[in-house]
């Protein structure tokens, strides 16, 4: 079941992916795949979204693994979806300007829930091709 778990947590990273690129289409920006920069001279895009996803992959595998009604575990993952978008709008905050407080992040996120609903699909659709079926027997 842990296996099963972990991979499912890793449909949070598209999440976050898709999340970020629709992020940056909503300020005005051609849709891209491309992540912007962060402003850390020497960060790499790619890799602190990834470093940025693992909170939201362990907090779904951890109650993940006890969770056996498939709606509760799709709310789960949505629920760490949450998070890790949260987690995404501090990191790459400073590329859609010059400074935010943290009342402006949790603005932010609201105001781009919809994006987080779109980006949520390949995730969710990750999730339900890896959960194993029950069998339905005497």
């Amino acid at each position: 079941m842990l296996a099963t778990r972990a991979l499912q947590s890793l449909g949070l990273i598209p999440v976050a992916y898709l999340f970020v690129c629709l992020l940056g289409a909503s300020f005005g920006e051609p849709f891209s795949l491309r992540l912007p920069d962060i402003a850390a001279p020497d960060g790499n895009s790619l890799v602190e979204l990834l470093i940025f996803t693992v909170p939201g992959q362990l907090l779904f595998m951890l109650p993940g693994i006890f969770c056996k009604n498939r709606r509760w575990l799709a709310g789960l993952f949505a629920l760490c979806a949450t998070q890790v978008a949260w987690l995404q709008c501090l990191l790459f905050a400073d590329a859609f300007g010059n400074t935010w407080s943290t009342t402006e992040i949790a603005g932010l996120l609201g105001y781009n829930l919809p994006w987080l609903l779109l980006a949520l699909a390949p995730g969710l659709a990750l999730l339900r091709v890896t959960e194993p079926r029950r069998q339905q027997g005497t």
